[in-house]
């Protein structure tokens, strides 16, 4: 049931993720021209995402993290987004590379939440 406190938790939430967003991102080194803030971002918040889903945390406290913190804390617009000015400048290795990265490094953090989930 959304209620205003859940709306203002999830805003509260956003607010948090895109600050730590834009931290983290920003002090990731971009490795020979590949944009590894964003790549960073994701599979961080991908990671914890699975941990929380596969916790027995209640959901009154999931989704002000997961819908407002994490929600703005990844983004697959800007990775998309990347990837495709990546092919724009003619980078086809590089952004092939970018696409392959966060998929593999998402895919990987969502089995890493969930192992150290069901350990706990």
């Amino acid at each position: 049931m959304v209620t205003a406190l859940s709306i203002l938790l999830v805003g509260i939430g956003g607010s948090i993720g895109a600050c730590l967003r834009f931290l983290i991102s920003g002090a990731a080194p971009s490795i020979k021209g590949m944009p590894t803030g964003t790549l960073t971002v994701n599979a961080i918040g991908t990671c914890i995402l699975a941990f929380l889903a596969y916790s027995t945390i209640g959901m009154d406290v999931i989704y002000p993290i997961t819908i407002g913190v994490l929600g703005s804390f990844t983004t697959f617009s800007t990775f998309a987004y990347e990837s495709f000015h990546l092919l724009e400048e003619g980078s086809l290795n590089l952004s092939i590379t970018n696409i392959a990265s966060n998929v593999t490094f998402c895919f990987a953090g969502a089995g890493l939440g969930w192992a150290l989930a069901t350990l706990i």
